[in-house]
Parts: structure tokens; sequence; C-alpha cells
């Protein structure tokens, strides 16, 4: 076991009585304050490393306490000096590089981060399934991101990107395999439910719709600049006559044909 360095300090020094230092006085080491305490004979000299004869320090020519190291392992001493029957607590000088060594050279000097990983790991397995019951008026996870367009979720596999959740709310759908880059589901409901719903900018009025039955409801008009093949165009009508007799857009319908003569 380490032995622990103490004396040397501005406090360390043998005094008389009426708290003079004395010069040279025997200092002797005990391990504990009162009359019962019992006296420390296994002390090394710091300097030489030798033992210490008679484990009896002696006060330098200014009343100091010479630097000494204690038995190993022993982090508290105590210091009679001279015909003094008290007993004083010596302050241990090797805290600061103790303290030093403590967190250097172990990353974990506490375990408090292998207690952490061990907690997480309990809550949260890192392979297989995870499972988390929630309160349906409460937000399980929120993330606040920050400014720009950075990833908060990315999926990599063997250093090609997948799919990607970015910051400034964009979703990027990018599967590693053949397969469709989006599946939607719609197990639960009818043939009217929503499956893709998008509004518009008030956020209440819906531009586009997706229904479970396949049924596709928009605002606006449908533009292609390709072919549309379908097996039929709904409740397509067909119109004929001159170009003076072209029905008002208004009462065209979707699928309409207009061949025009004349």
């Amino acid at each position: 076991m380490e032995r622990y360095l103490f004396g040397g300090g501005a406090s360390d020094v043998a005094e008389d009585l009426d708290g003079r230092r004395v010069a040279g006085a025997p200092v002797t080491i005990w391990d504990g304050p009162t009359d019962t305490s019992t006296r420390v004979m296994d002390l090394v000299d710091a300097g030489t490393g030798s033992q210490i004869e008679q484990s009896t320090l002696t006060a330098d020519e200014y009343g100091y306490v010479l630097p000494f190291l204690g038995p190993p392992g022993v982090e508290r001493l105590w210091a009679k000096a001279g015909a003094v029957a008290k007993r004083v607590e010596l302050v241990q000088m090797s805290l600061s590089s103790r303290l030093a060594k403590h967190v250097t050279s172990d990353v974990d000097p506490h375990k408090d981060r292998e207690y952490t990983d061990r907690r997480f790991d309990a809550a949260v397995s890192r392979t297989g399934k995870n499972s988390v019951s929630t309160v349906p008026v409460e937000t399980w996870l929120n993330v606040e991101t920050a400014d720009g367009a950075g990833d908060v979720i990315r999926l990599t596999r063997e250093g090609q990107v997948g799919s990607q959740l970015r910051s400034d709310g964009c979703l990027h759908v990018r599967p590693f395999t053949g397969d469709a880059g989006l599946v939607v589901q719609t197990k639960n409901g009818t043939d009217s439910t929503d499956a893709i719903l998008v509004q518009g900018g008030d956020g209440a009025s819906s531009v586009f719709r997706v229904r479970k039955s396949g049924n596709v409801l928009i605002a606006g008009t449908v533009q292609s600049d390709g072919d549309v093949i379908a097996p039929n165009v709904g409740t397509a009508r067909v119109y004929s006559g001159p170009a003076s007799a072209l029905p008002p857009t208004s009462q065209l319908r979707p699928g309409d044909v207009w061949v025009q003569y004349g």
C-alpha cells in the first residue's frame, strides 16, 4: 500500500505551552488525539526513503517538522512535540498529488459512468426490442434542434447514408435496398380514413389526401407531364361540337373528353 506524505507545511511546527517554536524538539507520532492512542513506529524519511530511527522526528532550527512518510495506507496521524501533552493532527501533504493521480489515472475514478451505463442499459437495450409505455397527453421524447440542416437522426450502413431526419424539419427517405421508399399502412379505420394528408399553410385546410380506399382527393388541378393511364377516369363524359360550343371550364370534370369538329 502507498505511504502518504506528512509534515513540511507551514502549520507543522513544534511549540511550547506559550506557543513559541522549539528548535530541535523531539516529535512523536500517534494514531489518535487521546491519551489512549498508540504511538506509530513505522515512519520513513521522505528524502532518503530510510526508516526514521526510533520513529522520533526532530524539529529543525526553526521549529518545523520535516516531511516524512507515514505507515502504508494510513491517512490520519497526530503529532506530540516535546513535553507538551496535547496531540495535534497533521495535514496530509499528498492530497493534491493523490487527487491529480486519482482523476488522471482512471477515466471513471468514482464509477459513476459505469453506474450510468448500467442504468441506461437497463432502461434501453442497444440490441433487440425496446418497449415504452407512455401517457397519451404527454410528449415522451422532445428534441429541441439547433438552427441549420444537420441530422437529428441518421441511418447508416457500411458507410452509406440512409434515411435522415434533419434539424430543419425535413425527412429524407433513402432506403438501402430496392424496397419502397415509404410504406403507409392503415390497418385501423374505414375506407374514408386518410392514409396521407397534406395541409395548407393555415394548418386546417387539406390540399391533398390519399384515402385508405385508394381514392385521391385534391383541392387544385391534376397536372401531368406524361400519360395518365387508368382502367377508367371516373364519370368521364364525351363532348363534341365546334369550338364555339366548348363548355365552360367550371362545368368540366376530370376525365371529360372534348371532340372538336367544324
